[in-house]
């Protein structure tokens, strides 16, 4: 019997017995007490117990199910090449014309290093880094031209990835009270989570054949301790909002830490709790290590990819092997893991030294805050990927996630504060002046208070995106992590839709203004865009780094709230 079979004639149970829990309810709500055996309340009770029994025999029945599929489903599968992410050609930051004297005088001073910076490094000079040829004489002095606001080519738009829910047990998993085992506590990201689980929850593996993981799986996890882990864990998932990847990870740390690192064992035990958390997972071996290969919604770059009817698996933990033994056995109702942070992730609180950002437009406009050094570990370990085949996506997906909470309550009441009685206009332009910062190709500015722009080649040795809290933490940045971050404060504190704007090497960002403004833009869904762009150095709202003015653009849409 196939397991899709199988699972529909469970769900056939289960419906069956929650229209005799409908009728036993309506029975309760349409008669009055009565004390005899014929009680319709004790009616509902027994229905009510009985609906829950089929859900538990629905689960472990259909684990038992899949334990013979484990037996048999086997295949050797060659990995696909790992992809590395598209490497972007370096745009320069310009310094906006008119731009006060003190700022052009230090930009010049930044730009006449840059030519042997960038011969030291084998790179392509810029043109605007080229020694120019003084002219014989003097050209005439031109009028003045009329300000001409351009609107953009826009190429392609770029749409938010819709929100999924997350995966879901096959059934409901019932918590165990009769003989529980004690909670172990650990940690994740720095957080406190806690998981009963005791000596009898451990096994041991003689080999990493199939009928040994069958016999586990069919056997070992079907036992009541095993109810109780996995309940734990998913009141641990719910507890602190976890993600899918943060879920993924606070699995990996819980069964490394218990089984031992790097076992076979471990291996198991996280596969059983993610797979029957409702995530898509697969098997595989080769002669003595087990291996879990997750299944995802996003394309990762960098990494070796098995490709199995229609979907991506990837192993995220272990050694990376280009041939591997593959189970092809599935569960009911499997959904692949999904990259999204849709929610603020609920960390424990590890504040970092604190760091004062002031805008060198405007002294006043200055912010001292802390980073949650707990919430910057788990923005490290996301991996660099793209939904849809499509590179472009990778940013709304950083821009798309809400700030921290503690990193909200610290900035967003004084930016208010400091922005009120301002107009939308003059809010915005505060916002892009803050984000201008200074730059320091060569790595040689310390302590400075301002965002700083270096490449993310020379600081991280390859290409990087930021989360917003990232770019508040770490002391450089680039027009992309720029871009990301003043979007969530256009959006959360002014109030006002906002896109990216890519130009072939280049991120900006672009507002729709509620009240007239002029200005370069682009048009999007019949709506104008204004360009922002927090590395066109001393820009105003609505004006467009020249060397990239007449290109064409992809438009990335933004969630707001």
């Amino acid at each position: 019997m196939k397991i899709e079979s199988f699972t529909n004639s469970l769900v056939k149970m289960v419906n069956s017995r929650m229209m005799l829990l409908l009728l036993a309810l309506v029975c309760v709500n349409g008669a009055s007490a009565q004390d005899d055996e014929d009680d319709p309340r004790e009616s509902f009770k027994k229905a009510r117990a009985a609906m829950q029994k089929d859900y538990d025999d629905f689960r472990k029945q259909a684990l038992a199910e899949y334990s013979e599929f484990v037996r048999q489903a086997w295949k050797k599968f060659n990995a696909e090449p790992a992809v590395p992410a598209p490497k972007e050609q370096e745009i320069l930051p310009q310094l906006a014309p008119g731009a006060d004297q003190e700022t052009a005088s230090w930009f010049g001073k930044q730009m006449s290093k840059l030519g042997d910076l960038f011969k030291s490094k084998n790179r392509k000079v810029p043109d605007q880094l080229q020694p120019k040829q003084e002219p014989q004489a003097k050209a005439k002095k031109k009028e003045q031209k009329p300000v001409v606001h351009v609107q953009a080519t826009v190429q392609e738009v770029i749409k938010p990835e819709a929100p999924t829910p997350q995966p879901q047990p096959l059934a409901e998993v019932k918590e165990e009270t009769f003989r529980q085992n004690n909670y172990m506590k650990f940690y994740v990201f720095g957080t406190e989570c806690k998981v009963r689980i005791g000596e009898n929850c451990r096994f041991k593996m003689k080999d990493v054949s199939s009928d040994v993981i069958a016999d586990l799986i069919r056997d070992e996890f079907p036992k009541t301790q095993y109810d109780n882990m996995l309940y734990d864990c998913l009141q641990e998932r719910k507890r602190h909002d976890f993600s899918d990847w943060a879920y993924y990870q606070m699995l990996y740390t819980l069964t490394q830490q218990f089984y031992g690192e790097g076992t076979n064992e471990a291996v198991l035990a996280q596969a059983f709790l993610y797979s029957q958390s409702g995530y898509k997972m697969r098997l595989a071996h080769d002669e003595s290590h087990l291996y879990m290969l997750a299944a995802t919604r996003h394309f990762i770059y960098n990494k070796l990819f098995y490709s199995m009817d229609g979907d991506w698996y990837f192993m995220l933990e272990g050694k990376q092997s280009s041939s591997l033994g593959i189970c092809q056995a599935s569960f009911p109702k499997e959904s692949s893991l999904s990259l999204q942070i849709s929610t603020a992730q609920r960390l424990a609180m590890n504040p970092s030294n604190e760091r004062t950002i002031t805008s060198t437009k405007n002294p006043d406009f200055s912010f001292t805050i802390h980073s949650n050094k707990n919430y910057i570990d788990f923005l490290s370990t996301y991996p660099s990927s793209m939904v849809n085949n499509n590179f472009m996506t990778r940013w709304s997906m950083y821009a798309n996630c809400p700030l921290e909470e503690d990193i909200r309550n610290q900035l967003y009441p004084q930016m208010k504060e400091k922005l009120e009685g301002k107009t939308e206009l003059q809010s915005v332009q505060e916002l892009l002046w803050w984000l201008h910062g200074n730059i320091d190709l060569e790595g040689v500015i310390q302590d400075s208070n301002c965002f700083l722009y270096r490449y993310d080649e020379d600081v991280w040795g390859t290409d990087r995106a930021f989360f917003g809290e990232e770019t508040l933490f770490y002391p450089y940045c680039d027009c992309e992590d720029r871009s990301i971050l003043l979007s969530h404060f256009v959006r959360d504190v002014v109030g006002l839709d906002c896109v990216l704007v890519y130009y072939p090497g280049h991120l900006a960002m672009a507002v729709n203004f509620n009240e007239p403004v002029e200005g370069d833009y682009v048009m999007c869904e019949g709506r104008k865009f204004i360009i922002c762009d927090p590395t066109y150095i001393g820009s105003r709202v609505g004006e467009t780094m020249p060397m990239v003015q007449n290109e064409p653009t992809t438009v990335i849409l933004l969630q707001r709230g």
